[in-house]
């Protein structure tokens, strides 16, 4: 009997170990990402003549940002509990835990494809296989949002602002309106989709992956949908906010016409997430350039609201990454 539990033993003792060296490898990867961006950030200059300017009545509006960032997490965080509830009931610490965990394993992968690793870490081990599907979901979701309101606001863009952009425009929107339509199509037939799955020859190697898939219904893809376009609508109101703060002045018709542009730029563009702010800053001075000349203002708002709602949750959840146990 001594033989036999002595080598699960040693087998869990090797794997508490891995997870352990994987945790401080990917939270070494993380920070040494974040500390080159801030080195090589070239507009501290920018920023402190534009942050002197700053009126103190400014200050309210990053007071608002601020102010909605644990929302927006929360939101996610209620999105990721709805979404494993089929495989596993957690509650909303554990939620926001995976949720912010995420981010920090996310942080050096492209499109943050790497979240999944840091969710699934507070579910059950025989749960985590469908975790991953169900972060993709998740991830599914949001891209739909952002797609569906993102497409009418570009056309928009396209028809009333003098773009710097050069693309043919008809092509681009032919591309995005396609790629809605997969989406949409994708999302709405996982149900379907897990039943092919599961009739084909693979289904034994896939089915731990794919089962949680079983259960959901229409009405839980529209409410999952729900959720994300709250998040969407609260971390875009964030972004005027920054925009307001930094003294860029948008009508609220331009805004609703830019930040959802915006973003779906960013969304279709391949990146890390530690290069996002680059990327970010960039999409939203040709955007937004089309509606106001300052420049400045709207390329370290772009930073800024990446630095509040990307790297103050990373920060937490490295914190959190380094206290869970295997």
């Amino acid at each position: 009997m001594k033989a036999f539990i002595q080598p699960i033993e040693i087998h869990k003792f090797i794997k508490e170990r891995w997870v352990s060296m994987l945790k401080w490898i990917i939270l070494l990867a993380a920070f040494s990402f974040l500390t080159y961006k801030f080195i090589t950030f070239n507009q501290y200059n920018q920023f402190l003549i534009h942050w002197k300017s700053i009126s103190p009545s400014q200050f309210w509006w990053l007071i608002g940002v601020l102010a909605l960032l644990p929302l927006n997490w929360l939101l996610e965080a209620i999105k990721w509990r709805k979404l494993v509830s089929k495989v596993q009931e957690i509650n909303i610490n554990n939620s926001i835990k995976g949720v912010l965990a995420g981010i920090s394993t996310g942080f050096f992968t492209p499109n943050r494809v790497g979240e999944l690793v840091g969710r699934v870490i507070y579910l059950d081990a025989e749960k985590r296989k469908a975790g991953v599907t169900l972060s993709v979901v998740n991830s599914l979701s949001q891209n739909l949002v952002m797609t569906l309101i993102g497409v009418p606001a570009c056309f928009l863009y396209f028809n009333r602002a003098a773009t710097k952009i050069e693309i043919n425009s008809a092509s681009y929107l032919t591309v995005l309106i396609s790629c809605l339509l997969i989406l949409g199509l994708v999302y709405f037939k996982l149900p379907q989709l897990s039943r092919l799955f599961k009739q084909s020859r693979y289904s034994e190697k896939i089915k731990e992956f794919t089962y949680c898939l079983n259960d959901f219904n229409k009405q839980d893809l529209f409410q999952i949908m729900f959720i994300s376009l709250c998040r969407f609508i609260t971390f875009s109101l964030q972004f005027f906010l920054m925009l307001r703060f930094f003294g860029v002045d948008l009508t609220a018709i331009q805004a609703l016409i830019a930040i959802p542009t915006t973003y779906l730029f960013v969304t279709y563009t391949p990146s890390l997430a530690f290069s996002e702010p680059a990327v970010r800053s960039s999409y939203a001075v040709i955007v937004m350039g089309a509606f106001s000349g300052q420049v400045v203002g709207i390329a370290l708002a772009g930073v800024c609201i990446w630095l509040v709602n990307f790297v103050i949750p990373m920060l937490i959840g490295s914190v959190i990454l380094v206290r869970k146990r295997a």
